[in-house]
């Protein structure tokens, strides 16, 4: 699991969780960063009807700990 900042652990929403990667695309080259936004679209379109409180905060989760393993990832390719 990723350890969340203080920011993080206030995302309780979808709407919060969309707005959060959406400005995290900005850290990203342009290419991936348009490839990521498109793809983070698709996915709040196919989870929009979800109402379990459980099974959302899963998906946040999800969600957080991958958008960290992108930024690491493009992260790591600057430094090196």
């Amino acid at each position: 699991m990723v350890k969340l900042t203080h920011t993080l652990r206030n995302i309780t929403t979808g709407r919060q969780l969309y707005k959060h990667l959406i400005k995290e695309c900005q850290r990203l080259p342009s290419g991936a960063s348009e490839h990521y936004k498109h793809s983070i679209k698709q996915s709040f379109k196919q989870h929009v009807d979800e109402t379990n409180p459980e099974r959302i905060k899963e998906i946040i989760e999800r969600a957080l700990e991958d958008a960290k393993w992108i930024l690491d990832k493009y992260t790591a390719n600057k430094k090196a």
